[in-house]
């Protein structure tokens, strides 16, 4: 017995191809759309800030101006990878360009990627984000103290950054150098070129930025794990989210290393070597991609949105939830603009920046990855990204003009801490402020005794406090405001008085300055404003 099939018939001919014209023409259409875009990004380059009216750059522009060799940008939309573009020299020596798979140095971004594998961890049973580490650790353990008798670290302290530990972040080792053991790096042993990571703060108390904590969140996952770190994060993280060019190994294998871009200092000159080497890979290890590092943020949205099979919806909202006194959850940085909150990382190793931005349930973000020290060009570039795909959050402010209150009263040196000053001063009809001796900016009037930086978010308030002092008063990342009181007439600080050449009189203040409780007399600052310097 057969069977014949029912009879199909088919439009003519003539409809199928108008229909096909039609989606030809669609698919036209949404090219188009995703090339004007392009285009008003590579063309649309602005700082932090924007004010209507104002200028804004090409990408080719400002790459020259900061001296940049390549860059790589990766732009999310609607929840998927919308682009990938790709400019410039992987390497000034070779004149080898940026390609799509192009290896880049994420800095600190990878403490993002080694944070979600820490949860995947927690996930499974692993670990516990509130048990003490050293009830775990084998190998080395955390050297107790007044502080961690107090509050054992745990965990969650490590990925939060609020574990009162020490050492902000590493310089990474030139190829060739022998590398230290993680044992050698957290006692500060050589071959370690970095400080012991230590316990200084009570644990839990308050944000403290530490590569050092991340480094024994490292160890602890690889003891448990029984796998070496980069192995375990390419089983955790980088082979299940499909970041086929990325890897935690340092050195990079030879075969990875042909496609590793070569690094620019922030003086312009190359990284000699080319590139360093981090055995702190999760704080500064991670090699990838633009593209790769997308898909990383879309899956970190697609587990907000309980979307993901790799990470339960409640430890990438515990990601997101601040621990502390600024916005930083557990591995990422959270920004609020304008009342829209985003989520993600910057990333500086030698001769390399990156930066990943995220929003958490549109299904948009960007990444940007360049070759140089130049971290002001990426958020240029993140700033087109935000103005073209109108995100939420992102506006050009109007300004006003300046008061005649504001040309009379807001000029003068205003006490930054017991160390450093601010000065705000008027040339012409513009307002300056230099901060404690970062290059000067000008303040843009907004409103009455309101100013921004086109450099930097953040209001800025000049006038007559409650106890009717001139006062000068910033807006904090966590939304606070900082208040700076008017210097006296005469009154100097001790870094003035050391820039000034006046050695014995700033020794003097400085010692004065010892016992003060003041932040700018603790060893920590002290020692970051001598590495600035």
């Amino acid at each position: 017995m057969c069977f014949e099939p029912p009879s199909i018939r088919l439009p003519p001919r003539s409809s199928l191809l108008a229909l096909l014209a039609l989606l030809l023409a669609s698919a036209a259409e949404a090219d188009q759309a995703k090339d004007a875009r392009i285009e008003r990004v590579i063309g649309g380059l602005r700082p932090p800030v924007s004010f209507v009216g104002d200028r804004t750059w090409s990408l080719p522009e400002r790459m020259a101006h900061y001296g940049v060799p390549g860059v790589a940008i990766t732009v999310i939309d609607e929840s998927d990878v919308a682009w990938t573009r790709v400019y410039g020299l992987a390497d000034r020596e070779s004149a080898a360009p940026v390609h799509e798979n192009t290896l880049f140095q994420a800095g600190s971004v990878s403490k993002s990627v080694a944070a979600y594998g820490a949860m995947r961890m927690v996930d499974e049973g692993q670990l516990s984000l509130d048990r003490p580490v050293n009830e775990v650790l084998t190998s080395w353990k955390i050297p107790d103290n007044e502080w961690t008798r107090q509050v054992p670290v745990t965990l969650s302290h490590l990925l939060s950054h609020t574990g009162g530990l020490t050492v902000h972040g590493f310089a990474g080792y030139a190829p060739g150098l022998t590398l230290p053991t993680i044992g050698q790096i957290l006692d500060g042993l050589p071959p370690a070129n970095s400080a012991a990571v230590r316990v200084d703060l009570l644990p839990g108390s308050r944000w403290r930025y530490s590569g050092g904590g991340y480094t024994v969140a490292q160890l602890l996952m690889a003891e448990v794990s029984g796998q070496s770190f980069p192995r375990l994060m390419q089983q955790l993280v980088l082979k299940p989210i499909g970041m086929r060019d990325s890897s935690f190994d340092n050195p990079l294998r030879p075969k990875r290393l042909r496609d590793a871009a070569a690094g620019v200092l922030p003086d312009g000159s190359d990284v000699p070597g080319k590139r360093h080497n981090y055995p702190e890979m999760a704080a500064a290890g991670l090699w990838t991609t633009s593209a790769d590092l997308a898909l990383f943020a879309i899956e970190m949205q697609r587990a907000l949105a309980g979307k993901s099979e790799l990470l339960k919806p409640s430890s990438a909202k515990a990601m997101l939830a601040v621990q502390a006194d600024v916005p930083y959850g557990r591995g990422f940085g959270l920004s609020d603009v304008n009342g829209e909150r985003y989520f993600g990382h910057n990333g500086w190793d030698e001769g390399f920046c990156a930066l990943l931005l995220a929003h958490p349930d549109r299904g948009m973000g960007v990444v940007v990855m360049i070759n140089a020290n130049q971290p002001a060009l990426m958020g240029e570039i993140q700033q087109a990204v935000a103005f073209a795909y109108q995100w939420p959050g992102f506006r050009a402010y109007t300004p006003v003009a300046l008061g005649e209150f504001a040309r009379e009263t807001a000029p003068g040196r205003y006490r930054y801490n017991g160390e450093q000053l601010a000065t705000v001063a008027l040339e012409g009809e513009k307002l300056f402020l230099e901060l404690a001796g970062e290059a000067r900016t000008e303040l843009v009037p907004i409103g009455d005794e309101r100013y921004l930086r086109r450099e930097r978010s953040g209001e800025i308030a000049i006038g007559i406090n409650d106890q009717g002092l001139q006062e000068l008063s910033i807006e904090t990342r966590s939304g606070q405001w900082q208040r700076y009181p008017a210097l006296q007439k005469g009154e100097k600080q001790p870094r003035e008085l050391l820039l000034a050449g006046d050695s014995k009189a700033a020794l003097a203040a400085y010692q004065a300055l010892k016992n003060s409780g003041d932040e700018a007399a603790t060893e920590a600052y002290l020692n970051n404003q001598g590495l600035s310097l």
